[in-house]
This record gives C-alpha cells, sequence and structure tokens, in this order.
C-alpha cells in the first residue's frame, strides 16, 4: 500500500450548529489557515446527509494524512465511520450544538486554537464501539436520551435551551422500559430510565453521563439509570453537570467490552447525538484503539 499523502481535507458541513455566521467563519479562518501554513490541503463540503461519509471514504482512497471535520457529533459519526481500521487521522473543528466528544477531548471551540491541533498532529488510537451495524464514537444510549435525541433531530432551533426543553418534555412523558443485560459474566434485568454505552464521558454540553469513561482504556462503561423522582432531579442534574454522576442514587455503572442487550420491543437509539432505528436484540462491543484521533498535547 503506498504511503500517505500530505493532503488535508477539510469537510465543513452547511447545517451543523446554531448560528451561520459561526460557519462562515469557519470558512475563513480555514482557507487563512491552508494559505498561511503553505499546506497541501482543500475544503470539501457536506450537502445531504450521509454525504460527509462518502467525502471521508474518498479521503481515505485518496491517502490523506487527515480528515478535519468542522461540524458537531453527529458530523463527527458521519466521518468517523470510514475512519474505522484505517491510517488517516481524524481532527475536530466543534461546530456543533453539544460538542460531546470535543468537550471530552478538550478541543477549544476558539477556530485558530482547534487549527492549531490540527497542526501538531498529535494522533492517538482512540477505541470505537460497535453497535449492531452502526459505530458509536462518544456515546450511545437507549431510553430517554434516544427520545430527546428524536425530539431535538426534529426541531427547528437547536442550541441549549432547545435541548432543555426536550429533555423536559419527555422527561414528563416516557415510561421506563424493562431491559435484560448480558455480559460474559453476569445478567441483570433492570427496569431502565436509560441504558447507556459510554466511550467518553459526556452527551454534550458538559452533561457527564459517564464521568469515569475513558476514550482510549479498550472499555466502554455502561450506565443504568433508574427513574429520578421530579424531587430529586435538580440534585441529581447537578452532580451529573459537574462530574459526579457516580456519586447518584440513581444511576449505576459498569465497564465491560461486550455487552447484549434485550429489549422489550424495537424503538429508537441515540448513537452520538442523532436517532436510529433499535432492534429488540443490541450488541455492544468495544474496538480496542481503532480511530485515528487528533488531539491536544496534553491529552494523556
Amino acid at each position: 500500500m503506498s504511503e500517505l499523502s500530505e493532503k488535508i481535507i477539510f469537510i465543513l458541513n452547511p447545517v451543523s450548529g446554531f448560528f451561520n455566521f459561526r460557519r462562515r467563519k469557519v470558512e475563513k479562518v480555514v482557507k487563512q489557515y491552508l494559505k498561511q501554513e503553505n499546506l497541501c490541503g482543500e475544503i470539501r463540503y457536506s450537502k445531504y446527509a450521509g454525504h460527509t461519509t462518502e467525502l471521508v471514504r474518498q479521503a481515505v482512497e485518496e491517502r490523506a494524512k487527515a480528515v478535519v471535520v468542522a461540524g458537531g457529533d453527529g458530523s463527527i459519526n458521519e466521518a468517523a465511520r470510514s475512519l474505522v481500521h484505517t491510517d488517516t487521522a481524524l481532527g475536530i473543528i466543534p461546530c456543533g450544538s453539544g460538542n460531546g466528544l470535543a468537550n471530552y477531548l478538550k478541543i477549544p471551540s476558539n477556530i485558530k486554537k482547534s487549527l492549531q491541533i490540527i497542526k501538531n498532529h498529535h494522533v492517538k488510537e482512540a477505541d470505537v464501539i460497535k453497535i449492531n451495524d452502526h459505530y458509536a464514537f462518544s456515546l450511545a444510549g437507549i431510553g430517554i436520551d434516544a427520545m430527546v435525541a428524536e425530539r431535538y433531530h426534529l426541531a427547528k432551533r437547536r442550541g441549549f435551551f432547545t435541548y432543555m426543553r426536550s429533555v423536559f418534555i419527555e422527561y414528563a412523558n416516557y415510561v421506563p422500559e424493562n431491559i435484560v443485560i448480558k455480559t460474559d459474566n453476569m445478567e441483570i434485568q433492570e427496569k431502565c430510565f436509560c441504558l447507556v454505552f459510554a466511550n467518553s464521558n459526556q452527551f454534550g454540553y458538559n452533561f457527564r453521563i459517564a464521568p469515569q469513561a475513558d476514550l482510549f482504556d479498550g472499555y466502554m462503561d455502561v450506565v443504568i439509570v433508574k427513574k429520578i423522582p421530579f424531587i430529586s432531579a435538580p440534585l441529581s442534574s447537578i452532580k451529573i453537570w459537574t462530574g459526579y454522576a457516580d456519586k447518584c442514587l440513581y444511576l449505576s455503572s459498569f465497564k465491560a467490552k461486550k455487552v447484549s442487550i434485550v429489549r422489550e420491543k424495537e424503538g429508537v437509539m441515540n448513537i452520538d447525538g442523532d436517532p436510529f432505528k433499535s432492534e429488540i436484540n443490541v450488541e455492544a462491543e468495544v474496538l480496542p484503539a481503532s480511530l485515528k484521533l487528533i488531539v491536544p498535547t496534553t491529552t494523556r
């Protein structure tokens, strides 16, 4: 196989994020960056759902050194699907709403600072969670988080307040689901308000559901959330937002490499912030060190 080229492909998503001026600014700054740094790179535009995956596949065939995605967790997922088990690295310019994976990696929202990380090209091999026929690079979930993802996905506007509105509506209406959880050495049956497969620690907006999750440890954190009584919801939410979800009485978690799930019925699953159809039987497995990520030099 031929050596990687020095080419860097920047993929801009024209619909990611909340403010149009942010997207225009990213394009302008990236063009200036390529010119000033005299880099072998080009900008390509994602025009429809799934197009980012195609563009990245093409970049891999061209043996690009890196693909840099300007977007949110959904755009990152679309890109990274084509990068699993390849030599092309993924870089991130946070331009989404929640930016869960970027927050976890401490990639700044400042465009020039995130481009400096790309220039440094410090690469680490991250784990990926394969869930049936899908990949999750940050986290995936069954339960209220999936319903929130579906409602948020259908909303006309994005942003923190739209997200919280979706949370409040689903919290009031969602009925916990009986789920059987199996690993190699145990079987649990729980009435789950939410079941999360966590590769990184958060949904986005620093809502850290799995504070001990580690993208590079070869495990996923499986988080089981029971229905939180309304009176306890404010304190529990504060614990989750401040990184102390593991101190919440209604959450429990364990680490695993492979988990089998049996649901009551088919439904919706949240994968990196986007809703997907879920079968009754769900198989989740960690693929260790299978995605090359460009991360800050401080990343351990």
